[in-house]
């Protein structure tokens, strides 16, 4: 827990002092009334208070067994049960309203495609810079399929009127460029916005299903992961009841 804490902690500190970084990401797009510092360095603080909240759980349950206090192993036990509790009901939360969440965040993913998408490659636009990494990225087009750009407003106002999907639906043979220089982009086929195929485009594949499935193919991870702490949250409290345990039939002993 405490190794656990202090990483959480240095990762906070380093996410608030390095400055640099964080005012890189700023210049992804101009991101209006959202203030990206403000919310990476809140997050950064959030990091930094609940790492300290662990080291000092893990210090609290490392004194009571140094010094054989029964006091302090209570209160360590108590504590790692509630954030126990406080796991499992989050989960259980999370698998309730799991769908609710999902139909929502793909409509507001909708609505934002059709008011702000622009299909400039060299957009200053966040949502539309994002879009087009995750088409490029996941080799996707829309949230559902190409039809979702028949109602993006902007987009069909710039574009060229023989075009029906845009540039980042179309397959590259050097995708990675886009991020070093966008007009050094290789498409398969020159056609492929004005006469999209499943040969040289993604043009039927949606981001949304495509996210889906990495996010699937790397749950196991994430389950591993948690199931993993979980079991040594669980161990800390036996251990922690163990010694209780060992210390009041110790102090039975002495006291006879």
């Amino acid at each position: 827990m405490t190794l656990i804490g202090l990483g959480t902690v240095g990762l906070g500190v380093w996410a608030l002092l390095d400055d640099d970084r964080i005012l890189i990401l700023t210049e992804v797009g101009d991101s209006g009334s959202f203030d990206v510092v403000s919310l990476i360095r809140t997050g950064a603080l959030v990091l930094i208070a609940s790492g300290g909240v662990a080291v000092l759980i893990g210090f609290l349950g490392c004194c009571g067994a140094v010094k054989e206090n029964n006091c302090l192993l209570f209160a360590y036990c108590v504590v790692m049960v509630v954030i126990l509790f406080v796991q499992i009901a989050a989960v259980v939360i999370a698998a309730i309203f799991q769908s609710k969440v999902t139909e929502d965040l793909k409509a507001f993913l909708k609505s934002r495609l059709s008011a702000q998408y622009d299909g400039d490659v060299k957009t200053g636009d966040p949502f539309s810079l994002g879009l087009d990494v995750a088409q490029l990225q996941f080799e996707c087009c829309g949230i559902d399929n190409y039809m979702d750009f028949l109602s993006a407003t902007r987009w069909q106002d710039k574009k060229n009127t023989s075009d029906i999907i845009p540039l980042t639906c179309c397959k590259f043979t050097n995708k990675e460029s886009f991020y070093k220089d966008v007009n050094s982009l290789n498409m398969d086929d020159t056609s492929c916005q004005t006469s999209p195929s499943d040969e040289n485009s993604n043009f039927r594949k949606g981001c949304w299903n495509a996210i889906l499935e990495y996010a699937n193919d790397k749950a196991i991870y994430v389950i591993a992961v948690g199931v993993a702490i979980g079991v040594v949250e669980v161990l800390c409290v036996v251990v922690a009841v163990c010694l209780i345990q060992a210390v009041r039939k110790s102090d039975e002993e002495e006291s006879q």
